[in-house]
């Protein structure tokens, strides 16, 4: 803050809940010495004062810092991870993949090759007509023949 003491209707950056960033505020109410609220000059809303948060270091902290990460992205890396083991796998040679192809017949857990979705596997099969098959950019239901 600065070194002279505020006052209602002094300028004050602070961190405005409508547009999401630091701006420039308008103070329109104190407790005491303290900055209770402040009214943004960019979008005129009204809220109580957030001082602006310090500029980022260079070496950026861990987003998940403190977090676990939620069971739906723990899921989703598990998978790719997955994926990317037969992937490899596939390459080397240890482990055979099918060239997709909509009139074939797959199992559960064979690898197969497709022309956009790259190496993927299946995971599993559904009636009529239907498979579900994790890639690397998601799991995709596709045409195949039971």
């Amino acid at each position: 803050m600065n070194s002279k003491t505020l006052s209602v209707g002094d300028y004050i950056d602070s961190k405005c809940t409508k547009c999401k960033r630091a701006t420039n505020h308008i103070i329109v109410a104190m407790v005491e010495e303290k900055v209770a609220r402040v009214e943004c000059r960019t979008c005129s809303g009204e809220h109580n004062y957030r001082p602006p948060k310090a500029e980022k270091s260079s070496t950026p902290a861990s987003p998940t810092k403190g977090r676990k990460p939620s069971a739906a992205k723990r899921k989703a890396a598990e998978a790719a991870e997955e994926v990317e083991m037969v992937r490899d796998a596939v390459e080397r040679g240890e482990r055979q993949s099918k060239t997709y192809n909509m009139e074939d017949s797959f199992g559960v857990d064979d690898a197969i090759s497709h022309p956009i979705f790259g190496i993927g596997v299946v995971k599993s099969l559904n009636k009529p007509n239907k498979m579900d098959v994790q890639f690397e950019s998601g799991l995709k239901c596709l045409r195949c023949h039971l």
